[in-house]
């Protein structure tokens, strides 16, 4: 369920070493999750990561899972966060 609603939010599966999904957003950043697991166990902090490696809060991240955030409007608030290509959920 939920490696196949960010591939349909347009990340892109690497499966090099972990179950990993990249999103490029072109002239912002990249952003990178894994999956360790399978899906049907992300709750609680693995979410919470996710959700941060994906530049948004835990309840956007479950909006961009279930629907109500789109791709359009996931790229918009990326590029609102990502200033100089740092997601502000990490400190440098």
């Amino acid at each position: 369920m939920v490696r196949g609603a960010l591939i349909s939010k347009g990340m892109d599966p690497d499966e090099n070493h972990h179950h990993m999904l990249r999103k490029k957003v072109d002239g912002v950043t990249t952003l990178v999750t894994r999956m360790s697991h399978d899906d049907k166990e992300i709750s609680g902090t693995i979410a919470r990561l996710m959700a941060h490696q994906c530049a948004l809060h835990p309840a956007e991240f479950w909006d961009l899972v279930n629907c109500p955030l789109s791709k359009e409007d996931w790229e918009k608030l990326i590029k609102k966060r990502c200033v100089d290509g740092h997601n502000p959920f990490f400190s440098r």
